[in-house]
C-alpha cells in the first residue's frame, strides 16, 4: 500500500493551481511577518538602548538584550522562509518535485523552530505583533 495521490488542492483547484495559490499566500504572509519582526527588532533595539542608559540592574539589561537577539533571529528565519516560499513557487511552476519535497522539509523545520522561539517570548511582544503571528500560524490549519 503506497501513499495516496492527490488530484485536487483545497477541494476546488487542480493540484498545480492550488499549490501556486498556497505558495503565493504563504510568501505574502512570510513577507508580512518579516516586516513585523523588523519593526519589533527596531523597537527592541531602541528599548535596549534606553535600558542600558537608565538601568544599573544586570537582569533588566540581560532581558532587553535577549529579547533584541531573539527578534533578530526571528527576522533571519522569516527572511529564509520568504525566500523558500519563492523557491517553492518556482518549483511548482516548473513542476520540479525535488524542490517541492525539499521545501516541505525545510518549511516544517522553520515553522516549528520559529513557533517555539516566538512562543517562548510571547509576553515580550505587543498586541499587534502577537495577532499577526497567530493569524499567520493559525492560517496553516485551513490548508
Amino acid at each position: 500500500m503506497g501513499l495516496p495521490e492527490f488530484k485536487t488542492c483545497c477541494c476546488f483547484f487542480d493540484l498545480k493551481t492550488g499549490n501556486l495559490i498556497t505558495g503565493v499566500i504563504n510568501a505574502l504572509m512570510s513577507f508580512t511577518l518579516l516586516v513585523t519582526m523588523i519593526v519589533a527588532a527596531a523597537m527592541a533595539g531602541s528599548v535596549e538602548d534606553v535600558v542600558d542608559a537608565m538601568s544599573e540592574d544586570p537582569e533588566v539589561v540581560a532581558a532587553a538584550t535577549g529579547f533584541y537577539a531573539m527578534c533578530i533571529i526571528l527576522v533571519i528565519m522569516y527572511l529564509v522562509e520568504f525566500f523558500l516560499d519563492l523557491i517553492f513557487i518556482y518549483g511548482v511552476t516548473i513542476g520540479n518535485t525535488r524542490i517541492i519535497k525539499g521545501y516541505l522539509i525545510m518549511w516544517s523545520a522553520l515553522f516549528l523552530l520559529s513557533s517555539f522561539v516566538f512562543f517562548l517570548h510571547i509576553m515580550d511582544f505587543g498586541d499587534k505583533t502577537i495577532v499577526t503571528v497567530l493569524v499567520y500560524k493559525g492560517g496553516y490549519t485551513l490548508y
